[in-house]
């Protein structure tokens, strides 16, 4: 939340830079088939459908669905571009791993959803990998947070952590003598573990100030945690890794800290040029744009850039299908829009006879019926929330009452609190409507709205048109932020021609 802003304008500033062509890497690549057999259906009559997710950066990744057929059966196809891929069936298979020309069968219990039953190529692999990762043997999370105070005890604590993580695997692999290939891949899951903790612990160290510990010293780590980058194993943890990688190098560029407005993601990822993290690197900046935007405009102004960098085929296929659908979006919003706001039940009146939680964000949407509707979700301990306050009212005074309807809808139990806030910032003007979800019936479902919103992290917007579809939504679309205006423009000149 902090350093989102940051993060967009950088990437939103990046300029050209000359770069290598280097030769695309050979990657295996083939058709992945999963089918399965869901057993006990009845015990969950609702669930009609699976997901099946590809791995990628928190935002963005791709899915795909299958609707679960009258005998009880589902099937995924896809085509993959790297040696071995790790993919999620959730809630019921978190880790699936699949090579190119693998055909795998599920039988998942919804009465034992913990235990699915795999069969076919690559079962002993998901069997042998299982072992470790869903047994005794594996913690993921380091957990040294406020347990040191000097560099030195930061230093022991996480290798304290790491040298405990390697002695559970080598007691996983006297036990169960796993193949080579196994063996390698869980050494660099313990690596990318470490990696990221590391990372994410400085982010920590330097947002609340730890004294004595210098987070600029570890600069060296990245390029040790690069190598990890370098082959075509594509699993959840190399992208979490690269984001962390990502938030380090901003945290720590000089030229960004000093707020320098010059400052390029060419400059912030310099020390990485040369390294296997930098397709990644980039990937990371062009898929921000992309997905907190949702506009195609900079990754086209980028588009040779991207064929310079980004050679890896997986790379390259996640970020293309994320930009064909923000394409798709910004010519048809209504499908994505209906897809936030009923789900698969496509329209209100179906809708609230199954998410009857929705019926106030619908009242909303029905009393304002024919304006432009800008929704700003807002936390009272959310400093990014307060600071766009100030710009929500400037914004307000651009757009005619009758034109342009701004709602605040804050998810706080504390009314006072939040009274307190509003009076502070003294956004108790004409044209800006407060709503606080404790006034919501059903208060406590609440979080059920958040979820089918999407709404996670604050603050968060929708822009939404006269006819009640969102065209634009997320993060981004902040009072401050330039686009956010020129989006409202714009539906409102379209929607009078």
């Amino acid at each position: 939340m902090k350093t989102l802003s940051v993060l967009i304008l950088a990437v939103l500033m990046l300029c050209g830079c000359q770069t290598k062509q280097q030769p695309a890497p050979v990657t295996p690549e083939g058709e992945v088939i999963i089918t399965g057999t869901i057993k006990n259906r009845d015990f969950y009559p609702q669930t009609e459908e699976l997901v099946l997710k590809l791995p990628f950066f928190r935002k963005g990744q791709t899915s795909y669905t299958s609707s679960i057929a009258e005998d009880n059966t589902f099937y995924f196809n896809f085509r993959l571009h790297a040696q071995m891929c790790e993919v999620s069936i959730k809630p019921y298979i978190e880790h699936l791993y699949v090579q190119p020309g693998d055909s795998i069968h599920l039988e998942i219990d919804f009465k034992d959803m913990l235990n699915p039953v795999i069969t076919g190529s690559g079962a002993e692999l998901n069997k042998q990998i299982t072992l470790f990762t869903e047994g005794w043997y594996y913690r993921k999370d380091y957990h040294i947070w406020k347990e040191y105070q000097t560099q030195a005890e930061f230093d022991r604590l996480m290798q304290q952590e790491y040298e405990e993580r390697w002695k559970r695997y080598e007691e996983f692999v006297q036990k169960h003598q796993p193949t080579e290939t196994v063996k390698r891949y869980i050494g660099e899951i313990l690596k990318a573990d470490y990696y990221k903790a590391l990372f994410d612990e400085l982010g920590k160290i330097r947002n609340y100030r730890v004294e004595g510990i210098d987070i600029h010293s570890y600069a060296n780590k990245l390029k040790e945690a690069a190598t990890l980058l370098e082959n075509q194993v594509i699993t959840e943890g190399h992208f979490q890794l690269a984001e962390e990688m990502y938030s380090y190098l901003h945290m720590t560029n000089e030229r960004l800290q000093a707020n320098d407005q010059t400052t390029t993601l060419e400059d912030v990822l310099a020390p990485m040029q040369e390294t296997p993290a930098m397709p990644y690197l980039y990937a990371r900046g062009l898929s921000l744009s992309l997905y907190e935007l949702n506009d195609t405009t900079y990754f086209n102004q980028q588009r040779e850039k991207f064929e310079e960098y980004i050679q890896l085929p997986y790379l390259r296929s996640s970020i293309l299908k994320l930009q064909q659908s923000k394409k798709n979006f910004q010519e048809n919003p209504k499908p994505v829009s209906d897809h936030i706001l009923y789900g698969r039940y496509q329209d209100d009146v179906k809708a609230l006879s199954f998410m009857p939680y929705m019926k106030p964000f619908y009242d909303l949407l029905d009393k304002h019926r024919g304006k432009i509707i800008y929704i700003d979700f807002w936390v009272p301990w959310c400093p990014p929330c307060l600071a766009e306050m100030k710009p929500l009212k400037e914004l307000r005074q651009k757009y005619k009452p009758e034109d342009v309807v701004f709602i605040t809808i804050c998810n706080n139990k504390n009314k006072e609190r939040i009274k307190e806030v509003l009076d502070t910032n003294e956004m108790h003007v004409p044209g800006i409507h407060h709503v606080m979800t404790v006034d919501w019936p059903n208060n406590d479902e609440q979080y059920k709205m958040y979820n089918q919103l999407n709404v996670n992290s604050y603050p968060y917007y929708f822009i939404i048109n006269r006819k009640g579809v969102i065209v634009n939504y997320g993060s981004m679309m902040r009072p401050s932020y330039p686009g956010t205006a020129e989006c409202i423009d714009l539906w409102l000149e379209k929607e009078v021609h």
